[in-house]
């Protein structure tokens, strides 16, 4: 029987509603209180039933538990191994558009539950998968052999970068965006990941504004990575550098000069650096090198106020070689570029003053000696030239008997009167002659 309007309005009836809402409260508030539910914890590996081995025939199989969320599993060493993959960027990674399957990388992987991993760490498990990737690029693992990471890796360095580091085998693309090879390289070398990123050539290749600054790779290279410590990549670092800056067309929009490498091997420092590189390639140049005076990962524009080269900053710059230089030195400097009448006028000027003169000059007494010498030739030969014999009655031809040689003239007596030398010696007289004794008178009987 439905409650009339009169009854609901009662003041009993107001009272007994209360009184129930009251007991409801009470009950509800002696239940035990509920316990708040935490975030589930990342979910490991999903364990067979005991006894079960389940080959592992297809990919799919290994979609089937990959794809699951938060997915890990511990190693020896307590780090955890993420093991979840995302299909949707596996399928357009390089690997996914070539339809490389599951087990062509892991081919140790052969049935469910897994054997147990032999890598101890996830430093150790990058590493050996990297091993894997030699199975298809061959040609690419042989470079990296001979590059400074596998030769850090040889000599017990396992922080050195492998194959896994940069190129991520689930997701690796075809083409990158520009920006994400110094961040990979940034993964090792921060430091100068950030030096670059605020230079004149990263600053436009984090904003996606300029595809002609050089990247890491294009400096270092990509597989075959050398040692930029060592002689020979500083002495061959201003071709590194010539590469682009040498280049006119890649230059004329930014209206440089493209005469940088000309000219610096055309003056002191640039030609004692190719005498070291030609003789010497193990030694380390005593000369500046681009770098030395631009900056490596930190170069900036030539008008940035921070700029090591601009007119303020250089004699700080040449006082890094020179410490005794002052202003005047640093003011001699003519750029890279070659003296015209819009650059260095002065010296231009002067350098095709002396372009003719100097030509004129050595012409004029190289004529002045030869002329000198011919006449000098000539008399010779007239002086020396004897008289003219005919030819002998038998017509043969034969040369006649040469003529004799002039005789000396006799020489001249000196005059009486002439007073002697004074070295000459004194007369000597001559003895008188010693009388004869007279002859024996005759005897008389003979008469």
């Amino acid at each position: 029987m439905p409650i009339s309007s009169e009854r609901r309005g009662h003041p009993v009836f107001a009272w007994l509603l209360a009184a129930a809402g009251l007991l409801l409260a009470l009950a509800v508030s002696a239940l035990p209180p509920r316990a708040a539910q935490a975030a589930p914890p990342p979910q490991a590996a999903t364990p067979p039933a005991a006894g079960d081995v389940i080959a592992i025939s297809s990919d799919q199989q290994c979609l089937d538990c990959h794809t699951a969320p938060d997915q890990t599993m511990p190693l020896a060493n307590g780090e955890t191994l993420y093991v979840t993959m995302d299909q949707a960027q596996f399928a357009a990674s390089a690997h996914g558009q070539a339809d490389v399957a599951c087990r062509d990388c892991h081919t140790e992987i052969t049935q469910y539950p897994h054997e147990a991993l032999a890598a101890q760490s996830l430093r150790q498990v990058t590493i050996e998968k990297s091993a894997t990737c030699q199975e298809c690029h061959q040609d690419q693992a042989a470079r990296v052999a001979d590059s400074i990471h596998a030769q850090l890796r040889a000599d017990g360095n396992e922080d050195a970068a492998t194959c896994a580091d940069c190129h991520n085998p689930h997701y690796q693309v075809k083409v990158e965006p520009r920006a994400r090879i110094p961040a990979t390289c940034g993964r090792c070398h921060s430091g100068i990941e950030q030096e670059y990123r605020l230079s004149v050539h990263g600053a436009p290749v984090y904003a996606n504004t300029n595809a002609d600054t050089p990247l890491c790779i294009d400096c270092h290279g990509v597989h075959t990575i050398q040692d930029p410590r060592t002689a020979q990549f500083l002495d061959k670092s201003p071709q590194l550098c010539a590469r682009c800056h040498a280049d006119p067309e890649r230059m004329a929009p930014y209206d440089l000069n493209t005469n940088v490498l000309s000219t610096y091997v055309a003056d002191f420092h640039g030609t004692t650096t190719t005498l070291f590189e030609a003789q010497a390639p193990d030694q380390l140049p005593n000369t500046p090198l681009c770098i030395d005076c631009h900056g490596i990962h930190n170069i900036k524009a030539v008008t940035d106020a921070e700029s090591s080269v601009i007119k303020e900053n250089l004699l700080t710059t040449c006082q890094k070689c020179h410490p005794d230089a002052t202003q005047n030195f640093s003011g001699a400097w003519l750029s890279h570029y070659t003296p015209s009448p819009e650059h260095n006028s002065l010296v231009y000027y002067v350098g095709l003053f002396y372009s003719v003169f100097v030509p004129v000059t050595v012409a004029g007494m190289s004529v002045y000696v030869v002329t000198d010498a011919g006449r000098q030739l000539i008399r010779r030969r007239q002086k020396g030239a004897g008289p003219v014999h005919p030819p002998t009655d038998s017509g043969s031809g034969s040369r006649p008997p040469a003529a004799p040689p002039p005789q000396p003239e006799p020489p001249v007596p000196a005059p009486e009167s002439a007073a002697p030398p004074e070295s000459a010696a004194p007369e000597v007289p001559e003895p008188a002659a010693t009388p004869e004794p007279p002859a024996p008178a005759a005897p008389e009987g003979d008469h």
